[in-house]
């Protein structure tokens, strides 16, 4: 007889909440980042879309609406990259830009997710020996096999996808917006499957899982959002925010699920039976409990209200401290931009003096010239 054991860091434990958690919070993280960045690159224009910024600076340039020889060059190339920014669903990073960094670690990390979901290590009892194992949807007598791990590879496909999509537009011409949309479908193919994933849970295991599927949908709707608005700051960064907020909740989910320790009540009388809940397994032991009828050790078992209503108390604590830490990540970029800005202007004012100069040198060479070219003719 073989019996099998998932290689994969699952879901239903404290680390396959973890994982994904702290993947979500550095996506967030850097998506606020680069927001930022690219909006004090901008000089912080207060205007929400690249063709509106255009075409202010084609009327000042005199330039109509139609299109004209006032039009430069200079402001064509501008106008021509800020559309193909709008067509993605990532923002070019300042350094090494011509690489599309965000769209290669999502592929990567999706793909290295499916693979790892697609493999099983199975031991057999009589040797003690394991290997791996192709994962399949069907037992060989034709039932189910464990479909969180199907769940799971269809969420890393969703994704790796969208990363496939944002490399296809840089070589192939799409249409409008296909890499946004992908996007928002990873999302909601993610919200989806949390969604229907609450069935038979604990009423705290379905609010918590109904709240993070809340943020998800979210997420979709600020990336569906920079459709209209590619270049808003706010929307933007509304959409590190969300992502910021998904990894931590994430993380919170499974410490409240799966990382504590405690005990609950079940029957009555003085010799009490009480569940022993430790890391999502349930042993039960008899104890003798005079006047403790609600006796419980942490702050979680799953069915009292206070849990329920200590777990949206939560939930806010993370929106705000997720909002500060926007705030402090706001005033940190932007000092490193005013000295990354200080630093290249005089650089460039270097370059400028030291060329200048160089020109003034060559013009005393050739007046010098002339003058002994004179002074040898007139002997």
């Amino acid at each position: 007889m073989i019996s099998s054991s998932c290689f994969v860091v699952e879901m239903g434990t404290l680390a396959g909440h973890v994982v994904p958690g702290v993947f979500f919070v550095i996506y967030g993280i850097w998506w606020s980042f680069i927001s930022i960045w690219s909006h004090l690159k901008r000089g912080g224009a207060k205007t929400s879309h690249p063709t509106v910024a255009y075409s202010k600076k084609r009327r000042e340039c005199g330039g109509n609406a139609g299109g004209g020889p006032a039009l430069s060059f200079a402001l064509y190339k501008q106008e021509r990259r800020e559309h193909e920014v709008s067509q993605r669903s990532w923002i070019p990073q300042p350094f090494c830009t011509p690489v599309p960094l965000e769209p290669i670690v999502k592929v990567f990390c999706s793909v290295v997710g499916i693979m790892v979901e697609c493999v099983d290590i199975v031991t057999d009892p009589a040797t003690s020996r394991t290997y791996p194992k192709l994962y399949t949807v069907t037992n060989p007598d034709g039932s189910f096999n464990d479909l969180s791990q199907l769940q799971h590879i269809t969420m890393y496909s969703a994704f790796a996808l969208s990363g496939l999509v944002d490399l296809l537009i840089l070589c192939v011409r799409c249409p409008d917006h296909t890499s946004q949309v992908f996007l928002a479908l990873a999302f909601l193919v993610e919200g989806a499957l949390f969604h229907f994933h609450t069935g038979g849970m604990t009423p705290l295991s379905t609010q918590l899982h109904v709240t993070l599927t809340i943020i998800i949908f979210l997420c979709s709707l600020f990336v569906l959002f920079r459709v209209w608005f590619p270049t808003s700051y706010l929307v933007n960064t509304g959409f590190g925010l969300t992502m910021t907020l998904q990894g931590t909740w994430f993380i919170q989910v499974g410490d409240i699920l799966y990382g504590g320790r405690y005990l609950s009540v079940v029957g009555g009388g003085d010799t009490e039976q009480m569940e022993l809940h430790e890391h999502g397994q349930v042993t039960m032991a008899t104890t003798t409990m005079h006047g403790m009828e609600n006796a419980r050790v942490g702050p979680h078992n799953g069915g009292d209200h206070n849990d329920i209503m200590f777990a949206s108390a939560l939930l806010t604590w993370h929106l705000i401290a997720v909002v500060l830490f926007a705030l402090v990540e706001w005033v940190v970029v932007s000092r490193v931009y005013g000295c990354w800005r200080r630093r290249r202007s005089r650089a460039v004012k270097l370059t400028a003096d030291v060329e200048g100069s160089g020109d003034q040198v060559g013009e005393e060479e050739k007046l010098m010239e002339d003058v002994t070219v004179m002074r040898d003719a007139d002997l």
